[in-house]
């Protein structure tokens, strides 16, 4: 789940793309953080496929983003971090 810290970050990513922007940082940590709210089973799950597998189930999702490897590895972080806390709570 969503910290209070990533659900204020995801209010000013989003307002930010609504305005507009077109990063591949802001739509990249969007991205991520959007897969972290959809619950510890799912973060769990996609840490524990590893980096290459992630990259090759979302690369065809995110397509139109022109994300980059840096990108993917930067969504991989955020979900294994959403990962560890789940996995210290249980």
């Amino acid at each position: 789940m969503l910290t209070k810290r990533e659900i204020a970050e995801m209010k000013t990513i989003t307002e930010r793309v609504l305005s507009g922007s077109v990063t591949r940082e802001d739509w990249s940590n969007l991205a991520a953080l959007t897969l972290v709210h959809q619950g510890d089973e799912t973060v769990v799950a996609i840490a524990s496929q590893g980096l290459d597998e992630f990259i090759r189930i979302s690369q065809p999702v995110y397509e139109g983003h022109a994300f980059q490897h840096d990108d993917y590895r930067r969504m991989y972080a955020r979900i294994c971090a959403a990962a560890k806390r789940h996995q210290k709570v249980h």
